[in-house]
């Protein structure tokens, strides 16, 4: 059976480094089967987000669910096995080995779980098939394309079929060609169940999404799944002072 809880809930975090507040008071849930992308300029909190969604960093302040788990009630061993289990990673930089295949580069991926050489190499080989890249198998990193070694590295990401699949600007490395195909696949993925949240400062691979969410010096500026963080705030704020106002029996 399918869980019904969010995949990823975050209340209030916030992250600082010394004085600076890399992420402040941000709010999101993304449900089971999401296609969003999360979008805004370099400073704009969106590495800091995307660490703690991915749970390599943990908040200053607030709460942080990841499939049903309340991060800070969990020990680093907990996080690792919480990582592998539930969450992939893409990033611009394939992080692939020179010299090695790609139908190895992915097995390498449940290097740690316990599985034979050869049931990791038969579970590699269908995740590059599904990525298109069959006809890949042997192939090393200098003898693929750029949008290949992407899909490589996709491949490695849903192995084992996570449910939440995390893109950091998956496209940042590719000319527009590849880069259409990349997308194409990540929509596939979606399609096919997999919670995908992607990365980017491109406003156009943003909008092209589902559902967008910009942020701006470290702050939620809008979600197109609830309207703007900054309306919302003043809203709040306006019910609060007039709250206040009948309290203290002053006229509104």
């Amino acid at each position: 059976m399918t869980p019904n809880w969010p995949v990823v809930e975050l209340a209030g975090v916030s992250k600082t480094y010394g004085a600076v507040a890399a992420l402040a008071d941000a709010e999101l849930v993304v449900e089971r089967g999401e296609l969003l992308g999360i979008v805004g300029p370099s400073g704009s909190g969106k590495s800091t987000l995307l660490n703690i969604m991915g749970t390599l960093a943990r908040p200053t302040a607030g709460t942080v669910r990841i499939d049903g788990h309340a991060v800070a009630e969990l020990s680093d061993r907990e996080l690792s096995a919480l990582r592998a289990q539930s969450i992939g990673f893409v990033f611009q930089s394939f992080h692939l080995a020179p010299g090695v295949p790609a139908l190895d580069s992915v097995a390498d991926g449940l290097l740690y779980s316990g599985r034979s050489r050869g049931e990791r190499r038969g579970l590699a080989e269908r995740a590059l098939r599904r990525v298109g890249l069959g006809h890949r198998l042997h192939n090393e990193p200098h003898q693929l394309s750029g949008g290949e070694k992407q899909r490589v590295a996709i491949a490695r990401a849903v192995l084992g079929d996570p449910p939440l699949l995390l893109a950091d600007e998956p496209t940042g490395a590719l000319d527009s060609k590849s880069g259409a195909v990349v997308m194409e696949l990540l929509h596939e993925l979606h399609r096919a169940g997999t919670t995908v949240v992607v990365i980017t400062h491109d406003r156009d691979i943003a909008a092209s999404l589902p559902r967008e969410v910009r942020l701006k010096d470290g702050r939620v500026e809008h979600d197109s799944a609830t309207g703007t963080y900054a309306t919302r705030t003043t809203a709040t704020a306006t019910a609060t002072a007039t709250g206040d106002r009948v309290r203290r029996g002053v006229g509104v």
